[in-house]
């Protein structure tokens, strides 16, 4: 059943004492008993995952993993099978564990091969959430169901018919894991420069923040035909800015005289800060705790003067500090902002009250490119650059 409102989603999921008692019958219901545990996945939330079984005191027999270069070996001592072998040999006492992002064709992979106990991850972290590490992305559901005079204000600032029914989807989703409550997704080709929400022209300047390899860019010159007046790339992570380096070598010359990369993470204070650098798209700057430490810029102090058309960010739950080092900039020069909101959970509505907040005239839009709640984007949009005629 479609959720169409907020109100709708919160009268179905009921108050935070209603729905505490999911958080763990829901995954005993399918466990059914079972005493062992397969985790289908080797990536980064398989390894969240067993950190949170060890800690639970849980019996991890295997890994189930798709990728035969691993098969026969093992993750912390855990061995590493296909998941046929792991079904064969565990199907029967285990529940498996499927840690990966958007897992709909895992879960029906297991089915397939006999396999009736089939945990989500979410599910999964729902039970034993205060055995695993931090796991920003996820919440339990009366936690979240706290916060809804906070959510009502991020929903009261969405700009269309489209952005409401998807922020209450989430949130229905977030609540019962019921994938039934969730809209099909956007193309994920179309994220960060959606056609119905931005249209770019050849005198574009892009600040990219969390520029990564260049995935974004070449997405950004995808969309324009390789035509831009200017990029701003920012990037921390070492790895990630040399392969972001080598990707531009290989523009035109023309192109990459317009590209200036940063080395700096963005946020709301010039100095240095702690970094969890990985080497991945999953690098980020942390409170405390970082294997490295970065500086950090307020894009203000940064682009000050500077001309700027659109910004993204994707940058790993440092969402809302960039965008208040932005304020000056985002008010001088109103550009378009496409900024993540998946990386903390209630980012889905602390992020648009920030960005209404910089401007109150502008236009925010809520789109999701993945199967589940991740890959989502917020875009806030000027009144005068708003595609006018796009599907509501």
């Amino acid at each position: 059943m479609a959720i169409e409102s907020l109100e709708q989603a919160l009268a179905e999921l009921g108050s935070p004492e209603r729905v505490r008692p999911r958080e763990t019958t829901a995954f005993d219901a399918i466990a059914r008993g079972a005493t062992k545990v397969v985790i289908s996945g080797c990536g980064h939330l398989g390894r969240l995952a067993l950190a949170g079984a060890k800690r639970a005191g849980l019996d991890v027999v295997a890994f189930a993993d798709n990728d035969p270069a691993r098969w026969r070996g093992a993750l912390e001592g855990v061995p590493i099978l296909s998941p046929a072998d792991a079904v064969s040999t565990h199907g029967r006492q285990a529940v498996f564990v499927v840690a990966i992002y958007n897992s709909a064709s895992s879960r029906a992979q297991l089915r397939d091969l006999g396999c009736d106990r089939i945990v989500p991850y979410p599910m999964f972290f729902w039970r034993f959430a205060r055995h695993m590490p931090e796991e920003d992305r996820l919440e339990l559901p009366h936690r979240i169901l706290a916060s809804v005079d906070q959510m009502r204000a991020g929903y009261a600032s969405l700009s269309d018919n489209s952005s409401r029914r998807e922020f209450a989807a989430q949130i229905a989703w977030r609540c019962s894991l019921d994938y039934a409550r969730l809209p099909p997704p956007e193309p994920a080709s179309e994220m960060y420069f959606a056609p119905g929400m931005v249209r770019l022209s050849a005198e574009e300047v892009l600040v990219d923040c969390g520029a990564f390899d260049g995935d974004s860019i070449r997405m950004f010159l995808d969309r324009t035909s390789g035509a831009f007046r200017r990029i701003h790339a920012f990037e921390p992570d070492p790895k990630n800015r040399a392969d972001l380096e080598s990707y531009l070598l290989t523009l035109p010359d023309l192109a990459r005289e317009r590209v200036a990369v940063f080395p700096f993470g963005v946020g709301d204070f010039n100095g240095p800060a702690s970094f969890d650098g990985s080497g991945t798209a999953g690098s980020r700057i942390t409170a405390t705790g970082g294997n490295d430490v970065v500086d950090c810029r307020r894009l203000d102090d940064v682009l000050d003067g500077l001309p700027v058309t659109i910004v993204k960010m994707d940058i790993e739950g440092a969402e809302p500090g960039a965008l208040r080092g932005a304020t000056e900039t985002i008010r001088r020069t109103r550009p378009i902002l496409a900024v993540c909101a998946y990386h903390k959970c209630q980012h889905l509505w602390s992020l648009p009250v920030i960005m209404s907040g910089a401007l109150a005239d502008y236009r925010i839009f809520l789109r999701r490119y993945a199967e589940e709640c991740w890959e989502t984007v917020y875009y806030a949009v000027p009144p005068e650059r708003v595609v006018h005629g796009r599907a509501d």
